[in-house]
């Protein structure tokens, strides 16, 4: 497997939120339809940072990538990832929605870090990490609701 495979995998992850953000944008409102909209946005800025990723590593594409520091990220995409990008289907409730929306995010944000730990000096990746943790911040609080008791407000009792 080569880097190229591997950001391949990412590109399929970010057009894939994409998609599944698109659905729920359209079945939501208010407050909540922009948030998927937000995120459905966001998440094709990411494909796009890929593709240009991508562009930059064509002469090496070919150089393979030592097989034992990419199995685990193979087998975690193939294992964790793959199955739920296949199912893009919207889960019938609101809350299983979110989780699921939860669930791809914390796995992108660990393949993406693994990516990261075999190519270190992708910039653009880092980014695309931290916008992702962002992400799964934003679906928790919508997750937990609103108005839910925050231990980091003013005047909580820690």
């Amino acid at each position: 497997m080569t880097i190229t495979d591997l950001l391949g995998v990412a590109l399929k992850i970010e057009g894939s939120g994409y998609t599944y953000y698109s659905k729920l944008s359209q079945i939501s409102s208010g407050k909540t339809k922009e948030l998927f909209e937000e995120l459905a946005n966001d998440e094709r800025a990411h494909a796009k940072t890929f593709e240009e990723i991508l562009k930059g590593f064509k002469d090496k594409s070919k150089a393979p990538l030592n097989e034992e520091e990419v199995g685990y990220a193979t087998t975690y995409a193939q294992e964790i990832i793959f199955p739920k990008l296949k199912d893009d289907e919207v889960p019938s409730s609101f809350k299983e929605s979110l989780k699921k929306a939860i669930e791809v995010e914390k796995d992108s944000i660990i393949f993406y870090n693994e990516i990261k730990s075999l190519v270190p000096n992708l910039d653009a990746l880092t980014k695309i990490i931290e916008e992702e943790q962002k992400h799964l911040r934003k679906l928790t609080i919508k997750l937990n609701g609103e108005d839910s008791f925050d231990m980091f407000s003013e005047g909580s009792m820690i």
